[in-house]
């Protein structure tokens, strides 16, 4: 009887939960980002006046396999139309900015911009 009962769980829980990774990401990795991001920030010189807009994103490809899936995205006040993407890679939970910036404005940014930084990740780099 328990055996059926826990089968009857695995069965309903486990699409639920897949539904919901897929539409939401990874709770864990968004405590993660939250945890680590914001204070390497700060660390970095970036007071939360400089900052326009930061949370969590779940892009649609995958990414670098060094770093967890989700990313955490930043817009400054003074580039409000550029947006920034950080990640945390997975072993040593060390953050890092990606190379890559997204700007509906400028299109393809391919040299640095005011808060690129120098030793930024690629973020199609180790599919």
């Amino acid at each position: 009887m328990i055996i059926v009962i826990l089968m009857l769980i695995i069965v309903f829980l486990l699409p639920v939960a897949v539904i919901f990774r897929l539409n939401y990401g990874s709770p864990y990795q968004d405590y993660l980002l939250n945890k680590h991001v914001p204070p390497y920030l700060e660390k970095t010189g970036y007071a939360d006046e400089d900052i326009l807009e930061q949370h969590t994103g779940y892009p649609n490809e995958s990414s670098n396999k060094d770093y967890f899936h989700t990313q955490y995205i930043v817009k400054f006040k003074d580039e409000p139309d550029i947006t920034y993407y950080y990640g945390v890679r997975k072993k040593g939970k060390i953050v890092k900015q990606f190379c890559e910036r997204y700007s509906p404005k400028y299109r393809n940014i391919s040299g640095p911009t005011k808060h690129s930084e120098d030793d930024c990740v690629n973020y199609y780099d180790n599919k």
